[in-house]
């Protein structure tokens, strides 16, 4: 069993201010505290990647609905409606396959706790705010690229391509792109994409609370990317070179 940490110490205040003590309760009681522990941690994931994704899913496509007026970009041509029943496959698809994305959020705690992780709570264990935003940048720029070469390799490697992604890619016309299909994958796809930002703080430090925002702003990021919109963003890679990439495959394979 794992001793008690900063780390959970604030999980457990977490827990306590969202109301999940109850649930803490029943967890630690049924299967021991370090297994209860994690189980409420994965049901405060579930909730929450759940609730985030409806929850951008009607906004962002209400968004669309109006963005030549709200934010003075139009749909691809073609997007306009969507094809039947495309967006009830996404959601499906997403909501069965949030069940695994949840458990990666766990995997990242057990690893920190655990102390295999170059994880820190406080910058002074680092040198202050100047180098948690180097490191910070850094941290960013090395997820970048591993997320590139694993979304690369998952077009080039013809098993991986079939087995795994392509099922996210039979959304490939305008007609069948929309926010609702951000994390319409293969569950092994998104954990396989997401994993980099669990793997680089194994040997660079990233702050905690940080590590955890930049997978929040992960899922807002692929909502955006989905939405096909035309529209200049850069430097953020935005829908219309995402867009791009779901029509012609072997392109724009960065975040």
């Amino acid at each position: 069993q794992l001793q008690e940490n900063e780390f959970r110490t604030f999980n457990r205040w977490l827990n306590s201010l969202i109301g999940l003590d109850g649930v803490a309760d029943w967890a630690e009681g049924q299967y021991g505290v370090e297994i209860g522990y994690f189980i409420t941690i994965y049901l405060r994931n579930l909730t929450a990647a759940t609730v985030l994704y409806y929850l951008l899913g009607f906004s962002w496509t209400w968004l669309v609905s109006r963005s030549e007026s709200v934010i003075g970009m139009k749909v691809f041509k073609g997007g306009d409606v969507k094809k039947k029943g495309s967006v009830l496959d996404q959601i499906m698809l997403a909501q069965m396959s949030i069940f695994l994305y949840a458990g990666l959020p766990v995997l990242d705690e057990w690893l920190i706790e655990s102390g295999y992780t170059k994880c820190y709570m406080h910058l002074s264990e680092i040198g202050g705010l100047g180098a948690y935003i180097v490191m910070t940048v850094v941290y960013f720029l090395l997820v970048e690229v591993g997320i590139y070469w694993m979304h690369r390799t998952l077009h080039e490697n013809e098993f991986l391509y079939r087995n795994i992604h392509a099922l996210h890619h039979k959304y490939n016309t305008p007609d069948t792109l929309s926010p609702w299909a951000s994390i319409a994958f293969n569950p092994l796809d998104g954990i396989l994409q997401a994993c980099p930002y669990t793997i680089v703080m194994l040997f660079w430090p990233i702050h905690y609370i940080t590590h955890f925002a930049m997978l929040f702003c992960t899922a807002i990021w692929a909502t955006n990317i989905h939405d096909c919109l035309v529209g200049n963003t850069e430097p953020i890679m935005g829908s219309k070179y995402h867009t791009v990439h779901h029509t012609h495959y072997k392109v724009n394979y960065g975040q």
